[in-house]
């Protein structure tokens, strides 16, 4: 995205970093706009029939959606979200592992035992 000038030079690091950020703030206000005007709408229109509530205005509603995010998973979603995904992929293949040596000799010998079988070789 914006990778060259109209002159075919290449842009600055600096000028893309400002651009990216620009960006990304508008589209963050852009997406605060439009979910917390969806919070106030559903809420008005369900809650105080259902529930017997009042109705919320707009930034009641902007302040619901950060406190369900606060709540839900905290504010950052940076390195501990990447970290967790990899803890799981650690996870499967120690499960893999566990699984290639014990698990299915041990599921054998339950899936014989459940069946009235005796272990291969035993009298």
């Amino acid at each position: 995205m914006f990778h060259h000038a109209p002159s075919g030079r290449p842009r600055s690091r600096a000028y893309l970093l400002t651009v990216h950020i620009v960006f990304g703030l508008l589209l963050a206000a852009t997406l605060a706009l439009v979910f917390g005007y969806a919070v106030m709408l559903l809420w008005n229109a369900v809650l105080p029939d259902v529930l017997g509530t009042s109705r919320i205005g707009y930034w009641q509603a902007v302040g619901l959606l950060l406190l369900a995010r606060i709540l839900a998973g905290g504010l950052g979603h940076g390195k501990a979200a990447h970290g967790a995904h990899r803890q799981g992929v650690d996870a499967r293949k120690a499960y893999d592992a566990w699984w290639k040596d014990v698990g299915e000799k041990s599921f054998r010998q339950y899936s014989r035992e459940d069946r009235g079988e005796s272990e291969p070789g035993a009298q």
